[in-house]
């Protein structure tokens, strides 16, 4: 298990000093970019969960610690760069990262509010969970489109 945990340790300590390097490598740069956005995955889970359970307080936990994850996230991509002169994948993940901030300081704060003090809304309701749903639909087909392309330009 040590050697084990040695070897995720080192892979990592690799990846890491291979993302500030000059020479970029495809793999590298999109995994760098993957490993960001999949760190919103546990937010939307807890966002649910919180939501579903109407623990409004644990909500706004949670959208507030969404919030600054986005702001690192956000700064981590912008710091990553484009790859070689092609902005267009990191572009892609940017919309979709800055669109999941829009709906987490502006959508989320009004339903949370919505829903604890019980104030039956159905049209804003619906209105702020179109959003939210939209801007995970736009985050998702970006960013695969994106990187269908940015794979099939660049792979060996």
């Amino acid at each position: 298990m040590k050697q084990f945990m040695t070897g995720i340790l080192t892979a990592a300590v690799l990846t890491m000093s291979s993302c500030g390097s000059g020479t970029k490598d495809p793999a590298t740069y999109n995994n760098s970019i993957i490993t960001v956005i999949n760190g919103s995955e546990k937010h939307i889970t807890d966002m649910n969960a919180a939501m579903n359970a109407s623990d409004y307080a644990k909500a706004e936990q949670v959208r507030s610690d969404w919030e600054k994850s986005l702001n690192e996230d956000i700064k981590k991509v912008e710091d990553l760069g484009d790859f070689k002169g092609d902005a267009n994948f990191q572009k892609a993940v940017l919309d979709g990262l800055n669109g999941y901030k829009k709906i987490v300081t502006e959508d989320y704060p009004k339903l949370i509010e919505l829903r604890k003090n019980k104030t039956p809304d159905a049209a804003t309701e619906s209105a702020l969970l179109d959003n939210i749903n939209k801007a995970f639909e736009n985050m998702g087909n970006g960013v695969n489109k994106a990187s269908t392309e940015f794979e099939n330009k660049y792979k060996g």
